[in-house]
């Protein structure tokens, strides 16, 4: 369970350095890279918040 939230967590980084890459650098200040690495900071970690809490009722039950 804790490595698939570190998996997911790892592959949000990943995806962060591609839009990077592709856009440009969050240091550039540029307002595509921002908003395609903003959603990702909210959404990732809510959803992964809802998954480990799914998670542990289902194994505590």
């Amino acid at each position: 369970m804790l490595v698939s939230v570190a998996g997911c967590g790892f592959l949000m980084l990943a995806l962060v350095n591609v839009a990077q890459i592709k856009l440009e650098t969050l240091v550039c200040g540029s307002s595509h890279t921002y908003a395609a690495v903003i959603p990702l900071l909210i959404f990732v970690p809510l959803a992964l918040l809802i998954y480990f809490s799914f998670v542990l009722y289902a194994f505590t039950r």
